[in-house]
């Protein structure tokens, strides 16, 4: 039997009060269907700036998990989920006969001069029945599933990559050769596409040039904040997020699968700017998340406020929360990925690989950078020699510090940073410089910070990860 059935054409109108919701549409899919067929049409979008836009993204769930995140896919187009080839965004495979989810994520429904606003939409599915495809077309179809098997030649020491990226699979404007091929040119090492809410992405892992290895990565986006995982294998449901109960269930489906969880850019700004950027969970416990996205793009970018997110960093040290400081150029363009300046963050390994550089993050043997190196050598009251951020001192905080700053194309100061205080250790640059402090004293944990002119405040350079004092 073949042709095409319609399994749903729904339309209305939702108001400011549907905002901040997942809306469930069930479909009923028949057996024998090889393709299903999405439409998803909304209106009013731009409500008088750049800023201030409605926003309404679908997802689409099969009886056993997800099949795809439609984020730039919403605009009258038909999107479609075959055995064999899919939409971006969307997994291909064989379509199993049940019922389907399709979940409208209502972000932003702004007011429109009336006394809510309002959002228009449209909703329509239909299955094409037809001859299904062999078990291993349609098997090849679906995402890698494993991490990436390419190593480099092992180099032990430090590995420079982007942890926050997007492509087309998502809301980027660049593709992923073309995305790939641009951090060969910035000489990454190591590369995370964290396309919204989808791991589509990830069926082209296997095409990735010799020079570069892929971390498998999604930024899982919510109505309450953002968060980059890392080492996925599967996709993860974020449906389950409230703003009371904090991201506990997204935590927990990452860490089943040994993947890394980091909060993005926590101090951003949100709503009605962009939905869920600013970190707004009531309730989280930090001690289940692995790293913070504390340098987000350009530093000195107001609407991602850098200098906030590492002031809740620094808070949450000062607490005993062992979160490792991560950045990412958030780049969604070729344009972005040529600004000045953008960070890096260097991950120190024993080999090239996706295992190796979760663990080092894991670790905090981690440093970030838009361009110098700062390298240290520390001796605690024991003797005892630290060269890598994430080891201890011994407990009374005593140490002797030799610094090597290095690449520094303008006259910048390097500051230690402990709790409670920031400590100038001396000008450096242009070019190299050495400085060497005996005496210092650390308070729970302490860090290097190499920012521009001779203010703790001015543009950072490098942040590297604490040394922690033992308790």
């Amino acid at each position: 039997m073949t042709g095409e059935t319609v399994l749903l054409d729904r339309s209305g109108q939702w108001t400011h009060r549907d905002r901040h919701q997942h809306h469930r549409f069930a479909i009923d899919v028949p057996d024998g269907a090889v393709e299903l067929r999405v439409r998803w049409q909304w209106s009013p979008r731009d409500m008088g700036s750049e800023h201030e836009a409605n926003s309404a993204s679908l997802s689409i769930w099969d009886p056993s998990g997800f099949r795809g995140a439609l984020q730039s896919f919403d605009d009258g187009r038909w999107s479609t989920i075959g055995e064999t080839s899919a939409t971006l965004g969307c997994l291909a495979g064989p379509i199993p006969a049940g019922t389907w989810i399709l979940n409208v994520d209502t972000g932003l429904i702004l007011p429109d001069g009336a006394d809510a606003g309002h959002l228009g939409w449209r909703l329509e599915a239909t299955a094409r029945l037809g001859v299904r495809a062999t078990p291993a077309d349609a098997v090849a179809s679906r995402p890698a599933a494993g991490p990436a098997r390419r190593r480099a030649a092992g180099r032990d020491g430090w590995f420079r990559g982007d942890l926050h990226s997007h492509t087309t699979h998502s809301d980027g404007d660049i593709t992923v050769p073309d995305r790939v091929r641009g951090a060969l040119e910035r000489g990454l090492d190591f590369l995370a596409i964290t396309d919204h809410n989808t791991i589509s992405h990830h069926r082209e892992l296997e095409g990735w040039p010799d020079g570069i290895i892929p971390i498998r990565g999604s930024e899982i986006t919510t109505f309450h904040g953002h968060m980059n995982v890392f080492g996925l294998s599967s996709a993860i449901d974020w449906r389950g997020d409230r703003r009371g109960t904090g991201p506990a269930g997204i935590v927990e489906q990452a860490h089943r699968q040994h993947a890394l969880v980091s909060v993005n850019h926590p101090s951003a700004f949100g709503d009605p700017w962009c939905v869920g950027c600013h970190w707004d969970f009531a309730r989280a416990d930090y001690s289940t998340l692995d790293a913070m996205e504390v340098w987000n793009g350009r530093w000195a970018i107001p609407e991602t406020d850098n200098e906030g997110a590492l002031a809740l960093w620094t808070d949450l040290l000062d607490a005993g929360i062992r979160l490792t400081g991560i950045s990412g150029s958030d780049s969604h363009s070729a344009e972005e990925d040529a600004y000045l300046a953008l960070p890096s963050t260097f991950v120190h390994a024993p080999e090239l690989s996706e295992a190796a550089i979760l663990d080092g993050i894991r670790a905090g043997r981690v440093l970030l950078s838009s361009g110098p190196t700062v390298a240290f050598r520390a001796h605690g009251s024991d003797g005892v020699e630290i060269v890598l951020p994430g080891e201890e001192l011994p407990s009374d905080g005593r140490l002797s510090l030799d610094a090597d700053v290095s690449a520094v194309v303008e006259p910048a100061t390097l500051w230690f940073v402990t709790s409670g205080s920031t400590i100038a250790l001396g000008p450096c640059g242009p070019g190299s410089t050495h400085l060497r402090h005996d005496g210092l004293i650390a308070t729970t944990w302490w860090r290097l910070e190499l920012r521009t002119g001779a203010t703790p405040t001015d543009d950072l350079l490098v942040l590297t990860n604490p040394v922690y004092v033992s308790s």
